[in-house]
């Protein structure tokens, strides 16, 4: 048994898959138990400050007649990229058509996004970036996967207000003029008080999001 330290861009399933396991079977084992009481969703964690433990692997065997090839295919569950596509309005982008570029690899580009402008692609388990085009390839949105921190650190706040369009700065963990303009203008298009705490406007914020 191991503990592994979060790096930048890593998630269970990243940690997973480098280690031989399904995600839910680090997130479910018990050494992990505070650290999943904490963060709530195995795909937030913390640089540095976080610690996944992972079992040792359990070896298999398997009898295969000698003097011929064999073929081992390894079991795995695909991650799941989910996007919504909004206008400056705020309106879903309804059967936008689309390509998905992962880790520099281009997929078929014959693909539109739903009626409600959501789109759903499995990826690779420890894929790092993926690169979305639309609008015929004018418009290309650069993706870091895994990348996420937990909504009550700053710099995942920062994330969140990044991709619903309203932060545009460095995500950094500062408490900047462009973060409290960011909070300003979500509490305004949300129609939320301006004296809302600021935890509320962070669950308001992690909402937004999930949705």
């Amino acid at each position: 048994m191991k503990a592994h330290r979060v790096r930048a861009g890593d998630c269970f399933t990243s940690i997973a898959y480098e280690n031989g396991f399904f995600w839910q079977t680090l997130w479910d084992h018990p050494e992990n138990r505070a650290l999943r009481e904490l963060r709530r969703d195995p795909f937030t964690l913390v640089p540095g400050a976080d610690k996944v433990v992972v079992p040792d692997p359990r070896p298999k065997e398997e009898s295969c007649q000698t003097a011929k090839v064999h073929t081992f295919r390894r079991r795995g569950v695909p991650a799941k990229l989910r996007i919504r596509l909004l206008d400056h309005e705020g309106r879903p982008r309804a059967n936008e058509e689309y390509f998905l570029e992962v880790d520099g690899e281009l997929r078929p580009n014959d693909k539109k996004a739903d009626g409600d402008g959501r789109i759903e692609e499995f990826i690779p388990n420890n894929a790092r970036q993926a690169r979305l085009f639309l609008s015929g390839g004018e418009e290309v949105v650069t993706i870091a996967l895994g990348y996420l921190q937990p909504s009550d650190e700053i710099r995942g706040v920062q994330s969140r207000l990044a991709n619903l369009g309203f932060y545009h700065g460095e995500v950094d963990g500062q408490r900047s003029p462009a973060f409290a303009g960011a909070l300003a203008r979500f509490r305004a298009a949300h129609d939320l008080d301006e004296s809302l705490p600021e935890d509320d406007t962070f669950q308001e914020i992690e909402r937004r999001h999930e949705e």
